[in-house]
């Protein structure tokens, strides 16, 4: 059997990537308005979710991101990052900089930051439907 567990609220799945370099901190990500995650797992979670808090998936076994739709990249930048230089990895990040072809994973990488976390979450009220994989056949 498998379970689709399903945000109750716009914008409750997230992607989140942090990369470091000394001192300074990228949080960037994804944050998907609608989609789901599945699991072939029965989720137990449940009677200790936090709503405000949420869970990261890969807690949940067998958790992945289903389909996803309307997702908007979002950046955010440690104070130890100078002005021209968020100017620049923003540019990579939304792909408007000419002067990389890569993606923005590997031109972070090649300027030095290294991603230290990847993770995606889901936070909010949710409901937990099973899925069933023999549909019945109506006449």
């Amino acid at each position: 059997m498998d379970y689709q567990i399903i945000p109750l609220e716009i914008g409750s799945i997230t992607e989140r990537h942090i990369f470091q370099c000394g001192k300074k901190e990228i949080k960037c990500g994804m944050v998907w308005k609608l989609g789901s995650v599945i699991t072939h797992t029965k989720p137990t979670f449940l009677h200790n979710y936090n709503p405000d808090i949420g869970i990261c998936i890969q807690d949940i076994p067998g958790g992945t991101v289903g389909e996803t739709y309307g997702g908007e990249k979002v950046i955010y930048f440690s104070d130890t990052v100078d002005e021209d230089e968020q100017n620049e990895l923003t540019d990579i990040f939304y792909e408007s900089s000419k002067k990389y072809s890569k993606n923005y994973a590997d031109v972070f990488h090649d300027l030095g930051w290294k991603e230290v976390s990847a993770e995606s979450y889901i936070f909010g009220e949710i409901e937990v439907i099973e899925l069933n994989q023999n549909p019945k056949l109506y006449k």
